[in-house]
């Protein structure tokens, strides 16, 4: 991301405040984080009392026919990532905010969520906190506060889910429009159209499908793909259809890397000068488009940056109000704009150790920017949540993380994982062969036994049919013959390799392999 090509100071009309409530994705914003200076994650007794709670509410969940129906066909997964979060909001640890994507209000955008199914909910939370919670009085407080939450994502006035929904009902509030699913199609029509300054043909879906503008997260959707594509008729003519010009939505991961994907929003004023489209600029400042620390600091505006920071120095690590209870600062949106003068100047205005660091590091040793990781690294990044990448093929990057507690066999959450292995060991999205990337990650704390799916990274290797790979990993200590979750050898495997794989090669690797050094 290059410099702004405009000073701010010359550029008229635009609002400088530092009030943030435009980036709201909530109406009436609840208190979110309403224990983040609070000591209740300790006084109820840490992870291991989270970790209870979690389970009994999710057990609640598992037999209630009417609330089940909204979660996926496997709990498990959804359980961990609970655990992480209510202990984040209970004002522990932010492994939440280091590993999720997306935002509380965009995982339940599109759930058909009733006041009664939120009641319903809480009455599950109230029973597993009087199961879980030893304080009484911690009990009452932790539900009244989950209650404003609970109800503030409420977005549906029809009725409720009805229990025993057969398998193959959507789960959707809407059957026209979703982010996903079948109904994801209705969305990417009207995208296209948007790209293409297809006005009629926007305007025709509209009709079919209201909810394409009238639900917020669809229509900041729209306008960010019509300012991207400079399509000026399409953003005049959605903000005349009451779309709000100054609501940011996620930029694609495409536009700002993995790390940020689904938690790093920006308006369409950030949207219109990362492009360096001035007309669109233009156009939205004179409607009222709004400047604000995240735009700045992304595009480094070090003059803005340096007037919001003199007015209010607690906006160097102020919370991004668009992703709600996952904490994503100014800091995050210099390095996601590699702006490196602009974090020294956040950096300068803030005396805590950074807030959620390790997603920034991660993102900052994604582009190989050294002296932005070590910048990071000196105000107090946490590195044991980098997690897996290929930073480790940095010489000077991978020693330096390495030293501050990052480990190629932690996950994006801090804990122990085998998720190196899907980054490295298998062939989804078109990977290769890369025994340097393997043993790499080997050398900075990878390990052959671990697992990722029940299945040793030899196993992977074998289906995918990298038989360079094959041999790093057998040098390393791997195990011809470990049997997955199902009782299946790597040998096994080979049956489902894809038929441009070389078996026999394969074959050849795993029985000549050479042995652990």
């Amino acid at each position: 991301m290059s410099a702004l090509p405009e000073s701010r100071s010359a550029v008229a009309g635009s609002s400088i405040e530092p009030d943030l409530t435009h980036r709201r994705m909530f109406g009436p914003a609840p208190a979110l984080r309403p224990f983040a200076e609070s000591t209740v994650f300790d006084r109820v007794g840490g992870q291991a009392t989270v970790d209870r709670l979690v389970d009994s509410l999710y057990d609640r969940f598992e037999a209630d026919g009417v609330l089940r129906p909204l979660f996926g066909r496997d709990l498990s997964t959804q359980r961990k990532r609970q655990k992480l979060f209510f202990a984040e909001w209970l004002g522990g640890p932010p492994r939440y905010s280091e590993s999720a994507w997306g935002a509380l209000y965009h995982q339940h955008e599109d759930l058909p969520i009733t006041r009664a199914v939120a009641e319903r909910w809480l009455g599950h939370l109230r029973g597993a906190l009087t199961d879980t919670v030893p304080g009484e009085d911690d009990a009452t407080l932790i539900a009244e506060r989950a209650q404003a939450v609970a109800l503030a994502l409420v977005n549906h006035e029809g009725p409720a889910p009805s229990a025993g929904r057969g398998p193959g009902t959507s789960r959707h509030r809407s059957e026209h429009i979703a982010s996903c699913g079948v109904g994801a199609r209705t969305l990417k029509r009207a995208v296209v159209a948007a790209r293409r300054g297809k006005v009629d043909e926007l305007a025709t879906i509209i009709v079919e499908v209201p909810d394409v503008v009238e639900r917020p997260a669809f229509a900041a959707r729209l306008l960010q793909d019509a300012t991207l594509a400079g399509r000026v008729e399409v953003v005049e003519w959605l903000i005349g259809r009451g779309v709000d010009l100054n609501r940011p939505a996620p930029l694609h991961v495409s536009l700002i890397g993995a790390s940020f994907e689904l938690v790093f929003f920006v308006t369409p004023l950030c949207a219109a000068r990362m492009t360096r489209r001035s007309e669109m600029s233009t156009y939205l400042l004179g409607r009222g488009a709004r400047e604000d620390i995240f735009t700045s600091a992304f595009l480094g505006d070090l003059a803005l940056v340096r007037q919001l920071l003199a007015e209010r120095p607690s906006l160097a690590q102020v919370s991004d109000p668009a992703t709600d209870v996952l904490t994503i600062t100014p800091i995050h949106h210099a390095v996601g704009g590699d702006q490196l003068p602009t974090l020294r100047v956040l950096l300068d205005h803030t005396t805590e150790p950074i807030r959620t660091g390790a997603r920034a590091l991660r993102a900052a040793a994604a582009r190989g920017n050294r002296a932005m990781v070590g910048l990071l690294l000196e105000h107090g990044a946490d590195a044991h949540a980098v997690g897996a990448g290929r930073w480790v093929l940095d010489p000077e990057i991978a020693p330096r993380l390495a030293a501050s507690g990052a480990s190629a066999c932690l996950g994006i959450s801090g804990e122990e994982s085998g998720d190196w292995v899907r980054i490295s060991c298998t062939g989804n999205k078109g990977r290769k062969d890369d025994p340097m990337y393997v043993a790499a990650l080997l050398r900075y704390g990878a390990r052959v036994d671990q697992r990722y799916n029940g299945a040793t990274p030899l196993h992977y290797a074998v289906k995918a049919g990298f038989v360079q790979t094959i041999h790093v990993l057998l040098e390393h200590g791997a195990d011809r013959d470990a049997l997955d979750d199902r009782g299946r050898t790597p040998f096994d495997w080979l049956g489902q390799a894809a038929k441009s794989v070389d078996r026999a090669a394969v074959r050849d690797a795993l029985k000549t392999g050479p042995r652990p050094r």
